[in-house]
């Protein structure tokens, strides 16, 4: 939760700081942002870059990680130019000791904008939704059903000025918390994320 705190404040100040460099007014709104997608370059590399191996008995070792691929979409309301609805899909392909594993999961929820100039503002989020966690072979355990919610803060920060329009270096750091529905291999877990590596593409 202090982590929360130091991040919130170095963003708000951030954004202060942007607005009295540029002029730009936190309440001014900007063209082309209607619809928004994210993807974070640490899942991706987290699979791309898996120096892990995994061997299982009568089968060929095989990277820890295959793929971990996280897609989300937004989009800004006409009538709350400062909110956004969007909707996330995980998949996670892995390989542990009782065999492979995938994870699908869907969320829904909201982004609240410091600013309606969403290429360059603090921001909120807060999404809710389920996660099917399965697990292949024969030391495989019983599948889970999880509720899962992601709170996370962060800040939007414009590549124009390098020459790349509608595109927004986004670093964030998110608290997500698990929850089995179905009394599954576990109970809950809670985890502090920093997404270094993410990035926005508005139009």
């Amino acid at each position: 939760m202090k982590a929360l705190l130091i991040l919130a404040t170095a963003l708000t100040m951030g954004n202060f700081s942007y607005a009295q460099t540029t002029g730009v007014s936190p309440l001014k709104s900007s063209s082309g942002t209607k619809h928004m997608f994210d993807f974070n370059a640490d899942s991706v590399l987290r699979g791309v870059l898996s120096f892990g191996k995994s061997k299982l008995p009568g089968e060929a070792s095989d990277s820890d990680v295959q793929m971990d691929l996280r897609l989300n979409y937004a989009y800004q309301l006409d009538s709350m130019p400062q909110l956004q609805l969007g909707t996330r899909l995980d998949y996670l392909k892995d390989t542990a000791s009782a065999g492979d594993i995938e994870n699908w999961g869907i969320q829904v929820g909201g982004i609240w904008n410091q600013s309606t100039d969403l290429l360059n503002t603090m921001y909120a989020s807060l999404y809710l939704g389920m996660l099917w966690n399965r697990e292949y072979g024969p030391g495989a355990g019983e599948n889970d059903e999880v509720f899962f919610s992601t709170l996370a803060l962060g800040r939007r920060y414009s590549m124009e000025k390098w020459g790349v329009k509608h595109l927004t270096y986004t670093p964030e750091l998110a608290f997500q918390n698990r929850n089995s529905t179905n009394g599954g291999d576990f109970s809950y877990t809670q985890s502090l994320e920093f997404r270094f590596l993410q990035f926005s593409v508005f139009f």
